[in-house]
């Protein structure tokens, strides 16, 4: 079993907040299939950083004999270990700056957690020092030509999503989704988040990450490397 000595700041753990609704957004809009197509060809071991509730992770036990599956909201923990646990799966509270973990992954996956974090280059060459031979990293990270979208752009958005959202997954769903879109929390939230522009996302994860390749999935855009 892995475990975590840092200290983990309760100013920065921003999720427990909304964890409850946010798992259920995230259940909703999950975009696991991009991280399915794209599995490494060992199936041993896999790591989810930034992992919330668990729903990737949860996902991939189903292929990898294990995987550990690390996040700095303990709240977003607790959801992952009542809701998708599995006895392949080890969920552990770390922070993503400081991966203290003594192993090495046939593959590492990660969604909208890199932009949270404030050295990204030092944070990704850990990522690299933790693949094995042979294996694939597979990221997915917001993208915007503007650094912080104004919060007025948010509550547009979420307003427009509404009716497709009512046709995707329900009137209730949609209400309850529209609702948390617009909770003072998550909008405050939003308000602290830095994103990479397309080019300047680019730049920095090939600088990484050599012969890597891009994929841009709406406001996201994910990465995929092979460390052959």
């Amino acid at each position: 079993m892995l475990k975590s000595n840092w200290k983990i700041s309760n100013k920065s753990v921003t999720f427990d907040d909304f964890a409850a609704e946010y798992d259920f957004a995230a259940t909703l809009q999950s975009q696991n299939d991009f991280f399915t197509k794209n599995l490494s060809a060992s199936k041993g071991t896999a790591l989810d950083i930034g992992c919330g509730s668990g729903i990737l992770a949860f996902e991939l036990a189903k292929y990898y004999d294990r995987v550990v599956a690390v996040d700095l909201s303990e709240k977003l923990l607790g959801i992952a270990r009542h809701k998708r646990s599995a006895p392949n799966i080890e969920y552990i509270q770390m922070d993503a700056n400081e991966l203290a973990i003594n192993s090495q992954f046939d593959l590492i996956v990660s969604a909208a957690t890199f932009h949270h974090l404030p050295n990204l280059p030092s944070a990704l060459s850990s990522v690299k020092k933790l693949l094995k031979r042979q294996g694939k990293v597979v990221l997915l990270d917001n993208v915007s030509e503007v650094e912080t979208p104004a919060t007025i752009g948010h509550i547009i958005r979420a307003a427009r999503d509404f009716m497709p959202d009512c046709s995707k997954y329900g009137f209730r769903n949609a209400s309850r989704l529209l609702k948390f879109r617009l909770s003072p929390n998550w909008l405050q939230h939003l308000a602290r988040d830095r994103y990479l522009s397309e080019g300047r996302f680019k730049r920095i994860y090939g600088r990484c990450f050599p012969g890597c390749y891009f994929v841009r999935l709406g406001c996201y855009m994910g990465v995929i490397w092979e460390n052959l």
